[in-house]
């Protein structure tokens, strides 16, 4: 007798590409009894993060309900977000908004979600005009993402990633690939990134008027 055979039930085409790195650990809520979704699951998600603040793992909320629990960032990209948050803060001090490193997390107003990119800039209009709570996310997606690439991430999830920025009101996002000298820029209302090959220097365009970013110097030639 013949035994049948199964083939692996393909993924829907549209389905959505999960933003977790490789290497990350994910928790459905739901697998645990959980049934609480939008700002409810948002603060219980909040209130876990707290409760683990002295835990070098750094936690995210995917849309989709998620919790992304991420490991420490280990050489040499500790350094790149050190250097690469310093010169947009460096900048931030002289044309003002607010930036912030990959500590900060923000709340995603379109898809859901809390994020915490590498290094952010929010536009000097837009941070007075929304309410901030001490111990709350920053209820807004930044003006301008970095997120950059470390030596476990696939690509894919961090693609993922850029477009749930891009969707969410980010005007400018820069993944920066190390591994292939290799820059993706998104920009609103373009369905294909801009692919920069082992570019020396990166622009902050009309979003961050005069900011340069030596890609080469900070995080390329970094050893």
């Amino acid at each position: 007798m013949t035994t049948p055979t199964t083939t692996p039930t393909a993924a829907p085409p549209n389905a959505p590409i999960s933003i977790a790195p490789d290497n990350a650990l994910i928790i459905n809520p739901r697998d645990l009894g959980i049934t609480a979704t939008g700002p409810e699951l948002e603060k219980l998600f909040i209130k876990f993060t707290q409760q683990n603040s002295q835990n070098p793992w750094q936690f995210e909320l995917s849309p989709e309900g998620e919790i992304i629990t991420m490991p420490p960032v280990y050489y040499p990209g500790s350094f790149h977000e050190k250097d690469t948050a310093f010169a947009l803060e460096s900048w931030t001090r002289e044309f003002g908004g607010e930036s912030t490193g990959s500590g900060a997390a923000y709340r995603m107003p379109t898809t859901g979600g809390i994020l915490a990119p590498d290094a952010a800039w929010i536009a000097p209009n837009r941070w007075p005009e929304h309410l901030r709570i001490p111990g709350d996310p920053i209820p807004l997606c930044p003006d301008f993402i970095i997120e950059i690439r470390s030596t476990t991430d696939n690509l894919a999830p961090l693609q993922a990633k850029m477009r749930l920025y891009i969707q969410n009101g980010a005007q400018l996002a820069w993944l920066i690939d190390p591994r292939n000298r290799r820059v993706h820029i998104y920009r609103p209302g373009q369905p294909e990134p801009e692919t920069l090959e082992n570019p020396t220097t990166l622009s902050g365009e009309t979003t961050l008027p005069g900011f340069t970013f030596d890609v080469a110097r900070w995080i390329f030639d970094r050893t």
